[in-house]
């Protein structure tokens, strides 16, 4: 008799939906999810949003790279995410109407405009006041067209493992959600 009967099992368990979106290529993320996080962080989610999906792709690829790096300067590697995601998509004959060129361009120019217009001095023009603001629709709705593709390239389309909120993100979205009454009600008060 050749096999070890006393042998761990050479498959891996999955205890749960999370473990295994952790072993995708992709970071799965509900596209609801993305847009409450991203609106409660004012635009500061990406960071995050980026690692992970770099530090997926390094693991299951097990390539050499700083996922942190290309979070913190994803404007210069959004081309490459989603470049990679469509490959994915592509070798698994899986089908999805985007232009990965086209969303990370976007992507890359309107965070550039709304870093330069959070920039300019406050008072010297109402529209670069709220302009930064007015951007984060846009730019949220290309992240949730880059989730839409990276989640089904992952074989979750509706990201089960990771569409509800953790208590770690509802600790976000209270301090999100009150910063967000202060800007209104700043925009909403008559000038003195």
């Amino acid at each position: 008799m050749s096999e070890n009967l006393y042998a761990p099992p050479a498959t891996p368990v999955v205890d749960s939906a999370r473990e295994a979106a952790a072993g995708t290529e992709f970071f799965v993320v509900g596209t609801t999810k993305l847009w409450l996080l991203y609106f409660a962080t004012f635009g500061l989610y990406p960071l995050f949003w980026f690692y992970m999906h770099w530090a997926r792709y390094k693991r299951f690829r097990r390539q050499d790279m700083w996922p942190a790096a290309r979070g913190l300067f994803a404007i210069f590697f959004a081309h490459q995410l989603t470049g990679e995601i469509d490959d994915r998509l592509r070798r698994d004959g899986k089908r999805h109407a985007w232009s990965p060129g086209g969303n990370a361009t976007a992507y890359v120019v309107l965070t550039i405009v709304s870093t330069f217009a959070s920039r300019i001095p406050e008072g010297v023009s109402r529209v670069a006041d709220v302009l930064p603001l007015l951007l984060l629709a846009p730019i949220a709705w290309i992240l949730a067209n880059m989730q839409r593709a990276a989640n089904l390239a992952c074989g979750q389309p509706d990201a089960a493992s990771n569409r509800g909120l953790t208590w770690a993100n509802r600790l976000w979205l209270v301090p999100g959600g009150l910063v967000w009454a202060l800007v209104f009600l700043g925009l909403f008060l008559p000038e003195s």
